[in-house]
């Protein structure tokens, strides 16, 4: 499954960033970044097609070592998923030119920072694979 994400939150901004939609700007919300706090350093965002903020949308962590900025877009593959109980699922992507296929083929590194994130995972939470993570994306657009 290829997406693009849109990021909205590198680790070079502290705070939360949130975006606009009506200007396409992105504004500090004033208040700690989860993924600054826990010192997990993939930027986030969202796949642009599934939505935007404020709107219904799918978010999401792209695993690349490159330096992206505010608005930047990637073409993407999604690997896994974070599933959480409140349904603000996580999807976890790589660049196209990523040999990774599926969350179990990161390494233990990178699965490390990403339970930093979510140290507590209650019964039904938890980091799951590419099989999970299409599932849910197939859910989210058979009912938008």
């Amino acid at each position: 499954m290829l997406y693009t994400i849109k990021i909205e939150q590198t680790f070079e901004h502290p705070n939360r960033m949130k975006y606009i939609a009506d200007t396409g700007v992105f504004v500090d919300e004033g208040a700690p970044s989860l993924s600054y706090q826990r010192n997990v350093r993939w930027p986030y965002g969202w796949l642009t097609e599934s939505g935007a903020p404020p709107r219904a949308h799918l978010d999401a962590y792209l695993v690349s070592t490159r330096r992206y900025a505010l608005g930047d877009e990637e073409r993407v593959r999604v690997v896994g998923v974070f599933c959480r109980n409140d349904g603000d699922n996580k999807l976890v992507t790589v660049p196209l030119d990523s040999p990774v296929e599926d969350y179990s083929q990161l390494s233990a590194d990178i699965k490390e920072d990403f339970h930093r994130l979510y140290p507590r995972e209650a019964p039904g939470e938890g980091w799951f694979g590419r099989g999970r993570a299409e599932e849910i994306i197939n859910a989210y657009f058979e009912t938008a």
